[in-house]
């Protein structure tokens, strides 16, 4: 066998594996399979707009939550949360907090309001995230929602509204996460690139995620000392 066939081999296997484990996860969780992906309608060009909705593997979720401690005290929301993976993965880990997923594309946000309807801790809204009231939440998770300017756009609206400290979770970070660094108020806790997991393949090329503080009171300081 030839190095080519063995690894289209092992990543047809990876493939298969995540989608099995995937789906069984779903059916238990939200009685059907999530695994939806729909394309972006946004100019790549501009850098203006919201990306593709896709469905983040289960083990890769777990990996990157292994970084975040979640409480009873916490209040949880996906921005860009298409038919609810994030949920479901918080649901079937037993997270003790408030769940919440932003939406704005009408298929995806339906899936997801219909699946967690039976769960009191979540809540889906279909809607623009641009128009949410922020300090409701103080754990923020993103599956690179949205292109570059428009990710600016939605951390400049973060840090003119928030009033409290917030965990900021950035998955697939690195198109847009380096905007974040050297930020007055921003604090890196941790970051990872992601391409294989137990000898799992779980992304086409490595993928990179980061775990961020965002302390507005801090942001004055720093602003007002510089």
């Amino acid at each position: 066998m030839t190095e080519k066939k063995r690894s289209d081999k092992t990543v047809n296997s990876s493939a298969l594996f995540l989608a099995a484990y995937d789906k069984f996860i779903d059916y238990m969780i939200c009685r059907r399979s999530i695994s939806v992906y729909i394309p972006t309608t946004s100019d790549k060009e501009s850098g203006i707009g919201a990306t593709g909705t896709d469905s983040t593997h289960y083990i890769t979720l777990n990996e990157i939550f292994s970084h975040v401690n979640i409480t009873e005290k916490d209040s949880f929301i996906d921005i860009g949360c298409g038919t609810g993976r994030t949920l479901a993965f918080l649901l079937h880990k037993k997270a003790p907090c408030k769940i919440c997923g932003v939406e704005f594309r009408e298929k995806p946000a339906k899936i997801a309001s219909e699946w967690s309807k039976r769960y009191d801790n979540v809540n889906v809204i279909y809607g623009d995230a641009f128009k949410i009231d922020f300090n409701n939440y103080n754990v923020f998770f993103l599956n690179r929602p949205f292109l570059p300017k428009t990710f600016m756009q939605f951390i400049m609206l973060l840090e003119q509204n928030l009033n409290h400290t917030v965990t900021f979770i950035y998955w697939v970070d690195q198109q847009s996460g380096f905007f974040l660094k050297n930020r007055s108020g921003w604090k890196m806790l941790y970051r990872e690139m992601i391409f294989k997991l137990k000898g799992i393949q779980v992304a086409p090329v490595p993928q990179g995620f980061s775990v961020w503080t965002f302390n507005p009171a801090e942001r004055k300081i720093q602003e007002q000392t510089f």
